[in-house]
């Protein structure tokens, strides 16, 4: 399945343009490519917060600095002691941070979860979550894992649904605003 057009139609029409440029002073200083469809994401609908825990910032935008906030929470975790971690992987070393080799930040939410992509050939993408103090891994892109996050399935850890009925909702971070204002909906679905 094609996860970044199904995510569109989820989502509605991308509002913004893309502009490759914005990312390569990230990925300069990070030492990696971050996920092309999350590029593709963030170029389209950043910076905003859906369905009121998801925040996305943007590399380009002054406030809501994508670089600055993956750099700040890349530091924040590679200063954590971390016990008794769920993932395989992470039972005889602590998980690394950054790099061409570490979890990279993508994104946040308000319910303590902070999500991560490990750069390599198979699309990777872990979970920390704060209430469990655990990470949670998912073998898949980030287009997949996000639209099945917004369609409630299980994405952060075992049941850890959040689904919510009706439209996603988007609300524009403050001071960013654009030309559909400080708050819309995308298309209607069922359920």
């Amino acid at each position: 399945m094609e996860y970044w057009t199904t995510l569109v139609e989820l989502l509605g029409p991308p509002s913004r343009d893309t502009d490759p440029e914005t990312w390569v002073a990230l990925e300069s200083e990070l030492g990696v490519f971050l996920p092309a469809d999350y590029r593709e994401f963030i170029d389209s609908y950043a910076p905003v917060r859906l369905n009121s825990h998801l925040h996305f910032t943007h590399p380009a935008h002054a406030v809501w600095d994508l670089k600055k906030w993956v750099f700040a929470t890349i530091e924040a975790y590679q200063g954590l002691g971390w016990v008794d971690l769920t993932p395989p992987e992470f039972e005889s070393a602590d998980p690394w941070f950054g790099g061409p080799d570490g979890l990279v930040p993508l994104v946040e939410s308000d319910r303590g979860e902070c999500v991560f992509f490990q750069p390599g050939e198979v699309p990777r993408i872990y979970v920390y979550v704060g209430n469990d103090d655990d990470f949670y891994r998912y073998d898949m892109t980030f287009s997949e894992w996000l639209y099945r996050y917004l369609r409630g399935e299980d994405m952060t850890g075992p049941n850890s649904s959040a689904f919510i009925s009706g439209p996603v909702r988007f609300d524009a971070l403050p001071g960013a605003e654009g030309n559909r204002g400080a708050f819309w909906f995308g298309p209607d679905r069922s359920e």
